[in-house]
């Protein structure tokens, strides 16, 4: 079985780099124009069924893709992204002056929550939730599901697929709309086929 992993489309909040977390932003026209380019990518790979994070921005790309390729979307909460709770709306730069120290404490320490908000550790015990789901599924072995979700979420299925540890989050990348191709292997270690593509987006 593959697992094409992609994250959302553009938001308002991508543009102007303030963090989203668990607030509710939809998708920006140019959002909804990635994630056409992107089905339309998708169109003749075999992808049995497609999950999306509920939240706006990604149910919003799931249904886009589903309607063009023909397939429906089912939305859990269980990809939701990482709840950032008084980081959320903040830059980088914002954080780090008004929450001195905690970003990096937060990357550094998976228990840490920000103020409000969820640790690493949770977020990754809602995708070994979810990875337990999917692999009761039939599926063919050339066939695939699609996982439409956020940045941080993205990258902490694509640790626990490949059996990595938390400490490599800040090494992965993950664009609007970038695909990430895993193939799960049943008795083998998985195989990671392509990584945050996005030439799609330039189509």
């Amino acid at each position: 079985m593959f697992v094409y992993i992609v994250r959302h489309g553009e938001t308002e909040w991508n543009v102007e780099g303030r963090t989203q977390g668990a607030c509710d932003i939809g998708l920006t026209d140019e959002g909804r124009r990635q994630a056409l380019r992107l089905a339309r990518r998708l169109k003749g790979v075999p992808i049995r069924k497609i999950y999306c994070s509920d939240l706006k921005r990604a149910f919003e790309t799931a249904s886009i893709i589903g309607n063009e390729i023909g397939r429906q979307w089912v939305a859990t909460p269980l990809l939701r992204e990482a709840c950032f709770g008084k980081w959320e709306g903040h830059t980088i730069g914002e954080i780090e002056c008004i929450f001195p120290g905690q970003l990096s404490r937060w990357y550094r320490d998976h228990t840490f929550c920000a103020p409000g908000g969820e640790s690493l550790s949770c977020v990754r015990e809602r995708i070994i939730k979810f990875i337990d789901q999917i692999k009761s599924l039939e599926i063919a072995q050339d066939e695939g599901i699609l996982v439409v979700s956020h940045a941080l979420t993205c990258k902490v299925l694509i640790l626990e697929l490949m059996d990595l540890p938390l400490s490599y989050i800040r090494r992965i990348k993950q664009d609007n709309t970038g695909l990430t191709v895993i193939k799960v292997l049943p008795d083998e270690g998985n195989v990671l086929v392509s990584l945050n593509e996005t030439y799609h987006v330039a189509d």
